[in-house]
């Protein structure tokens, strides 16, 4: 056991003494704070005319917003936000957010606004002209339209059955709780992601090619500690750093924005964020939810790297083939009406670092029973990380023996 706690210790040192890793961590560390913090810089600006800043436009939301915690988005909530949108004049040379009606009377209520224009039909001008508030509609409208996506993307009668389900858990009329921390922890998840994901691949592509580039492997063959144990103090050290490195960029995104918004919100339906999920369950639960399998992802993908580095004998052939496929999830997208295939990408490990993705419609069913993309996932992931780890000590081992 000391000797396999030596070969680990050291095989870690190994991953963090490359200078390529220490730069490429100061790098990716100062892009983590930048894409926390990118959204405040510059100003509010309304038809050439700067309002404020964007970081003081922002607190100012927050404020209105908490006006509004722990009041149902109901009758009188619409009675109230429609009223005052009709205070708000609207002209076509100038947009009605730049008028002082609209920062006086309706901007209190623009969470309201969006949350009504998302659920419905309802385009903004009906809401400042000829609608006629009603509570009923607005969640009428909403089931409507998740029938229609849940019918769009192909789900199966029994997937669609197990949606509402979930739907008719969620308590109406939802109530409102300011989130902006957790908004801004969504907003920037998949960015967060794919530097983690990137990092990884740069640190870890390298970890058994350059023994071999180097000719150390020798050494290996005629060591006590046999080819082995060498090989599983490797994936263990690569997946102990993939879970650290990603808890770090979490942790600093995390404490960042709870600094800079607070931490309010954790028990906010998730439905405020996310309008056409059915899941019932909290922002601060989704936040964890998607941490969770971030983390799970990452081990994945490093595992994938590592294993796929040996036998192509190319860190750099790894590193492009990972960095390949996480270009391609940005800019590659399946239609629904393909719906195996569209399930297939979606649930590739480079795809599952979008909330959309984690929380999407598909469902796996075993037994009669529908398990959602963040419950089965992260269990199907664990098993193909363990299966490919498994296989690579194979490649590992042939390659020792043939290699000279």
């Amino acid at each position: 056991m000391n000797t396999f706690k030596s070969l680990y210790f050291y095989e870690c040192k190994k991953i963090w003494n490359r200078k390529i890793v220490k730069i490429s961590l100061i790098l990716c560390l100062i892009l983590v704070v930048i894409s926390g913090t990118v959204r405040l810089f510059g100003n509010y600006v309304v038809d050439g005319e700067v309002l404020g800043s964007n970081y003081d436009e922002i607190k100012k939301d927050q404020g209105y917003a908490r006006e509004l915690n722990g009041r149902k988005i109901d009758q009188n909530l619409l009675e109230e936000m429609v009223a005052a949108y009709r205070k708000v004049p609207v002209t076509p040379e100038k947009h009605y957010t730049g008028s002082p009606e609209y920062q006086k009377y309706a901007r209190p209520y623009s969470e309201i606004f969006n949350f009504t224009i998302g659920n419905t039909d309802l385009l903004p001008m009906d809401i400042f002209e000829n609608w006629e508030p009603s509570e009923e509609y607005l969640y009428s409208q909403r089931q409507i339209q998740l029938e229609k996506k849940w019918k769009d993307a192909g789900l199966s009668d029994g997937e669609i059955n197990f949606w509402q389900q979930r739907e008719n858990q969620i308590e109406k009329p939802i109530v409102f709780q300011e989130n902006e921390a957790y908004n801004q922890i969504f907003l920037g998840f998949q960015t967060i992601g794919f530097i983690a994901i990137l990092f990884l691949s740069i640190s870890l592509s390298g970890l058994f090619p350059e023994e071999h580039g180097k000719r150390t492997d020798q050494l290996v063959l005629s060591s006590i500690f046999g080819k082995k144990k060498v090989y599983w103090a490797k994936i263990l050290s690569g997946v102990s750093y993939a879970v650290g490195i990603t808890l770090l960029f979490i942790a600093i995104t995390t404490a960042l924005l709870f600094v800079l918004y607070g931490c309010e919100g954790f028990n906010a339906p998730f439905q405020l964020h996310y309008r056409s999920n059915s899941d019932p369950i909290s922002v601060g639960q989704a936040m964890l939810i998607s941490y969770g399998n971030m983390l799970v992802t990452a081990v994945l993908i490093s595992i994938i790297v590592m294993v796929l580095s040996e036998l192509l004998h190319s860190g750099i052939a790894a590193l492009a083939i990972s960095s390949g496929l996480l270009i391609a999830s940005m800019v590659v997208s399946v239609p629904e009406y393909y719906r195996v295939l569209s399930q297939i990408w979606d649930w590739q490990p480079w795809c599952f670092l979008f909330p959309s993705t984690i929380f999407g419609k598909y469902t796996l069913s075993l037994f009669g029973i529908h398990f959602t993309p963040w419950q089965c996932i992260p269990v199907i992931y664990i098993l193909i990380s363990m299966a490919i780890a498994w296989g690579g000590k194979f490649v590992y081992q042939r390659y020792q023996v043939s290699g000279r």
